[in-house]
């Protein structure tokens, strides 16, 4: 299916700004989906990630799945995919073999890989899209602790990963706390009890990967 000329202007007036979070579904070759949050980018008609090379995501895509992606401002959903995945659940997509994550979405893209690269531990991974299509999500003001409980997943996640790799020396990892600390203080300043309490997963979760200093 081709991507419509309207959606496509409108996907060009969402990713405008470059750097964008997304949550990006892959099916396994088992058949189960597997969400995880990623930066993309629009690049022509194309989009573009950069996926870690022994991550889940990647293994999938290698492997020829297709990659549904969910735009939404809601951080909580992105809390549930980095902290609470055995609360997602997902629904079929428009095409064939996709799977979407059944949350407060605004907007949806089905795509295909359409060339993969390997770059030291990062793959630059280009997708064609097939559909964009809108969810159920709902408008609400800018929130600073919303925006900033993402940017503490975002970090917390880059975190995770080269701790669990046993790479806790990494040179950027200081730089990556003090962007976590700032933004947890924060949400824990202005955010609401959901909001404050994901914090708190993620300093539950830190403390038992050996991070400390950031809570």
């Amino acid at each position: 299916m081709a991507m419509s000329a309207g959606w496509r202007s409108k996907l060009e007036e969402m990713l405008r700004f470059g750097h964008h979070e997304a949550i990006v579904v892959t099916v396994h070759e088992t058949g189960e989906p597997h969400a995880a949050a990623m930066g993309v980018r629009l690049l022509g008609e194309d989009l573009a990630m950069f996926p870690y090379t022994d991550t889940r995501t990647y293994r999938n895509i290698k492997a020829g799945s297709p990659v549904s992606l969910a735009f939404t401002h809601d951080a909580l959903v992105f809390c549930d995919v980095v902290l609470r995945p055995l609360k997602l659940r997902y629904v079929s997509g428009r095409n064939s073999g996709f799977y979407l994550l059944d949350a407060d979405v605004d907007v949806y893209v089905e795509a295909v890989p359409k060339s993969i690269a390997e770059e030291g531990r990062r793959a630059f991974v280009a997708l064609s899209v097939l559909d964009v299509y809108g969810g159920r999500g709902h408008y609400f003001p800018y929130s600073r602790a919303n925006s900033m409980l993402i940017e503490a997943l975002i970090y917390f996640t880059k975190i995770r990963y080269f701790a669990s790799s046993n790479r806790l020396e990494a040179p950027e990892l200081s730089s990556w706390i003090e962007i976590l600390k700032h933004s947890v203080s924060l949400v824990r300043k202005l955010g609401s009890r959901d909001l404050v309490e994901c914090v708190d997963t993620i300093c539950r979760d830190l403390k038992d990967l050996g991070v400390i200093g950031v809570c």
